[in-house]
């Protein structure tokens, strides 16, 4: 029986009760005219008040059962809508079931529902272990610290084996010190014999005089007290004195120790904790350096090269051609951001805690840029965002690890053949360029282009075949990418003033790396700041060939490299 037949059920025996009652009121009435004796009279008095009784709790009972059939109602009609969702749900999966068994038609439906989920499984863990197989510094994104202990570590290198041994080759000139001139000697030291033969006891006759010389440099601490003179008008009383830039204390350690230390602190990138002890060791006496001086003295020379950064980052704006890329840093356990903007004469570093668009305003390089400007990049997004107005070119070595990443994770036919083609051309681009041709025939560009659409196309065949496998997503990625952005891989083919790799700009990050290795994370971003400053300068002078040392050396003596004497135009950097 169900709620509802409980229901009606009760509702009859109450309307029955009721009768009952309606009968006993009128025997009542009866009673109390006298047609009824006493003892018949209690009995109906207590059949009513029993009568009354039972139909108070048929009433309470029914109002349960009605309360319970509302409620039932209410979850009959939410399963109906549920099930309504449900059957929607289901004839959508019956549509995908039957498009993928269109798909696999030859296949019988018994194999294919039971050994499908397994397969798939089964490829996935395959295609996994085969890129982690492969895995180099071949592939884009993978250091070669990931190369497993087992393999051969792969450096990336476009050059290809000559098959010679390595060092000088035969012919080559050969690199040594020049001999010195007697004017030149500045010390003798002689090595005496005794005149007795190590042989026989006999006694030795001088035959000639043996002479090699020694190029070497001695520590010699200086102790320099420097004296000004102090004059005053005897017109209106001023008072003037010869003063010393470089000099900003009583007592203060000169060029040539602040040189030293920058040059461990910014070239060798030794930590400021084994700087001290290095160059206290050079005269233990006298030098007592400690590492708040040589925290310090990153920060004074970094502010007195602002002025000098100021004009790299007008150098970056105004040249045709700008490199650009960045790379993680670690300051206090947090990753931060070291980003490079430059060409083959000016180098400019920014250090940031955050790897955003923030920060690219902040070094206002890109914003500043035109349509006259061409910036090449290894795919960062950032640069096509709408607000940027310059042309933007893709770096083809980290695609070409891309392609091979692609092929050794899906071993995909498409990906090994469009590497290939990018690597021709490249090469016959170099052929064309040594023969003094400044261009490809249109034949040629329309092969390529032809060529180029084929292997998409392919690309998309071979991966919607496998398109729920574990190596999926990332190719899908690259193919969309190549189709999107084919103007932006493909503009070295039609001017070949243009780069085809950002390797200048992989070159010019690789030092921070050392640095991680050698000396550990920044302290605070601040640090990283005035080292990024300094190392813009220096690198900026080594790629004018000016030497890094020599570079510090002028800067501690008050009188840095400008880009004027480097020869550097702001218009043709």
């Amino acid at each position: 029986m169900d709620l509802k037949q409980a229901y009606e059920l009760l509702r009859k025996e109450k309307f029955s009760l009721q009768n009952e009652v309606g009968k006993l009121r009128k025997t009542i009435d009866q009673v109390s005219s006298g047609s009824y004796e006493d003892p018949l009279k209690i009995k109906h008095l207590r059949q009513i008040r029993d009568l009354t009784w039972k139909n108070r709790s048929l009433q309470e009972e029914a109002d349960r059962y009605h309360s319970l059939y509302s409620h039932q109602l209410e979850e009959n009609a939410r399963i109906r809508l549920e099930n309504k969702e449900l059957l929607k749900l289901n004839s959508k999966l019956q549509w995908q079931n039957d498009c993928y068994k269109n798909v696999h038609s030859d296949r019988s439906e018994t194999a294919y529902e039971a050994a499908q989920e397994e397969i798939r499984s089964l490829k996935d863990e395959v295609a996994r272990l085969r890129s982690l197989l492969g895995r180099n510094g071949s592939e884009a994104g993978i250091p070669t610290s990931k190369t497993p202990v087992s393999q051969k570590k792969i450096i990336p290198n476009s050059r290809t084996a000559s098959g010679r041994k390595k060092g000088g080759q035969p012919g080559h000139k050969k690199c040594s010190m020049a001999p010195f001139s007697d004017d030149e000697i500045t010390d003798t030291q002689d090595h005496p014999l005794d005149c007795i033969c190590p042989c026989c006891g006999g006694a030795l006759e001088h035959v000639r005089d043996i002479t090699k010389d020694e190029l070497d440099y001695e520590i010699r601490t200086v102790k320099k007290r420097h004296s000004f003179k102090e004059y005053v008008c005897a017109g209106c009383g001023h008072t003037v004195r010869s003063k010393d830039d470089s000099l900003k204390s009583e007592n203060q350690y000169g060029p040539v120790i602040q040189t030293l230390a920058m040059s461990l602190l910014d070239l060798g990138f030794v930590s400021i904790n084994r700087t001290r002890k290095i160059l206290s060791g050079m005269d233990p006496g006298s030098l007592s350096i400690s590492d708040g001086y040589l925290s310090k003295l990153q920060k004074r020379y970094a502010l007195k090269l602002r002025g000098f950064v100021d004009d790299v980052r007008q150098a970056c704006i105004t040249a045709p051609i700008l490199y650009w890329d960045d790379t993680v840093i670690f300051v206090n356990t947090s990753r931060a951001c070291f980003r490079f903007y430059g060409n083959e004469r000016v180098a400019l570093y920014c250090a940031h805690m955050k790897k955003d668009m923030e920060g690219i305003l902040d070094d206002n390089v890109l914003p500043q840029l035109t349509e006259s400007n061409t910036v090449m990049h290894d795919h960062n997004f950032i640069n096509y965002n709408d607000g940027f107005s310059f042309r933007n070119i893709e770096c083809l070595q980290h695609l070409e690890r891309d392609l091979q990443k692609t092929y050794n994770a899906s071993n995909h036919q498409w990906a090994a053949d469009m590497k290939e083609l990018i690597t021709g051309m490249i090469h016959k681009r170099k052929l064309l360029v040594s023969s003094g041709a400044g261009s490809f025939s249109d034949e040629e560009l329309s092969a390529f282009r032809q060529r180029y659409d084929s292997l998409l196309r392919s690309g998309y065949k071979e991966y919607f075949k496998e398109c729920l496998s574990y190596f999926s997503k990332d190719e899908n990625a690259l193919l969309l990418r190549l189709e999107q952005y084919r103007a932006n891989y493909t503009a070295w083919l039609y001017d070949f003033s243009l780069p085809t790799t950002n390797n200048l700009s992989e070159r010019s990050l690789r030092f921070i790396k050392s640095k991680e290795k050698i000396s550990g994370q920044f302290q605070n971003i601040e640090h990283a700041k005035y080292f990024a400053v300094i190392r813009t300068y220096i690198e900026t002078c080594a790629r004018n060939g000016v030497n890094e040392y020599q570079a510090l050396l002028r800067l501690a003596k008050g009188s840095p490299y400008s880009l004027e004497e480097l020869n550097i135009s702001h218009g043709g950097a």
